[in-house]
């Protein structure tokens, strides 16, 4: 009898284990790309509410190109079915990093949107929450265009403005943590893509101008641009209003989602007044409050180390930065103490520092019998910088 060799049957089923899997490999690819035929991929989406009807705007991908579709409804469920139905595909959410609220949105509008994206996991929690400085559909429209020519996306935008620019961005989940909590409000930071005259350079905002007529002949031609966020929209009960740039960056300030950005602060020194900018290295902020006499104080501390930029103005005057280091602190800590008394004042009418919510989680039947009241709270804010 014909004894088969170990080896050579060893090697046969070897080969044919290759053959099925590159067999397997070759229609793998085949399902996923099907799936992702039949979807709208949501990049970001843009929600505007008016009236009882949501209208949404989405930066959509699929295949190569990139577009905004859009989709109304009494709900954003029934918008995003309308949009569904439109286009012809299934709205794919799972992606989407950017929500885009609209200007006039109220906070009831905010937190019922994100309920309904969020509860059933369709959406991120750490999806990026902004506002537009007009209708969220006009600004996606205008960014997909924007961003598109560019190369890169809305996403990729934001992401980079909140690395790099002096407002804190916040998250789906924190907005709505913070609408839900005692506190009953949220900031967010305000996004534009604004219009400059391609000759003077003259911007105009995202939702001016439109009433103003065609442009004469000869007339210089408007081109858009997305301008990094410079200020914060508190969205509170019955408070939906846009912040001064002092209290947007002291709120940003004591924000922990912040660590960097660049600030100014006047400084004077041999009787002469500059003004001086400085990058935050790294920092520690906190808010703390407490029932006195049955009123609310409230406390902010915040420690700051500063990166001097403007070091050639020292040199000017001859003087080495470490002999001056004690007024250049004084200067940031006088700048940081208003920003941050800023958003202390606009905590009297909408809590978006979280004082309410510190009162709770330490005082809690105190904060029961007391109700309290932030309108006459007494704030005080400290302040500590070291330049380097």
């Amino acid at each position: 009898m014909k004894r088969r060799l170990p080896g050579k049957t060893a090697n046969r089923w070897v080969c044919i284990a290759f053959v099925l899997m590159f067999a397997l490999l070759a229609l793998t690819p085949l399902v996923p790309e099907a799936e992702i035929a039949s979807c709208l991929m949501v990049n970001a989406l843009g929600i505007d509410v008016n009236g009882g009807t949501v209208a949404l705007t989405a930066e959509t991908s699929g295949g190569s190109s990139t577009e905004s579709v859009h989709g109304e409804g009494g709900c954003v469920t029934d918008a995003l079915h309308d949009m569904s139905e439109r286009y012809g595909r299934n709205i794919e959410l799972g992606h989407c990093g950017v929500i885009v609220m609209g200007g006039e949105m109220s906070a009831a509008d905010v937190c019922l949107a994100l309920m309904s994206l969020l509860s059933e996991a369709e959406v991120n929690a750490g999806c990026a929450v902004i506002s537009a400085s007009g209708g969220a559909g006009e600004f996606i429209d205008k960014a997909v265009t924007l961003t598109t020519a560019a190369g890169s996306g809305v996403t990729s935008y934001i992401g980079f403005a909140d690395t790099s620019a002096s407002v804190a961005i916040p998250t789906a989940l924190s907005v709505l943590g913070g609408l839900k909590s005692k506190s009953a409000a949220a900031a967010l930071p305000v996004f534009a893509a604004e219009e400059s005259d391609a000759e003077t350079g003259t911007r105009d905002s995202q939702n001016s101008g439109s009433d103003g007529g065609g442009a004469p002949s000869g007339a210089s031609e408007k081109q858009s641009e997305l301008v990094p966020p410079r200020l914060m929209r508190a969205v509170g009960t019955n408070v939906s209003e846009e912040l001064s740039e002092s209290a947007s960056l002291g709120l940003t300030l004591l924000s922990p989602r912040s660590d960097g950005g660049t600030y100014a602060a006047e400084w004077t020194y041999d009787g002469e007044t500059t003004t001086i900018l400085g990058e935050i290295r790294s920092k520690k902020a906190s808010v703390s409050a407490r029932f006195e006499g049955g009123k609310v104080i409230a406390e902010a501390e915040l420690s700051v180390v500063v990166r001097f930029k403007d070091r050639f103005k020292v040199i000017e005057r001859g003087d080495s930065v470490k002999e001056l280091a004690s007024s250049l602190e004084h200067a940031f800590a006088a700048a940081f103490t208003s920003h941050v008394s800023a958003a202390a004042e606009v905590c009297r009418r909408c809590d978006i520092l979280g004082v309410l919510t510190e009162l709770y989680r330490a005082y809690p039947r105190e904060y029961a019998a007391l109700v309290p009241d932030l309108s006459d709270m007494t704030f005080s804010p400290s302040v500590s910088v070291k330049v380097s």
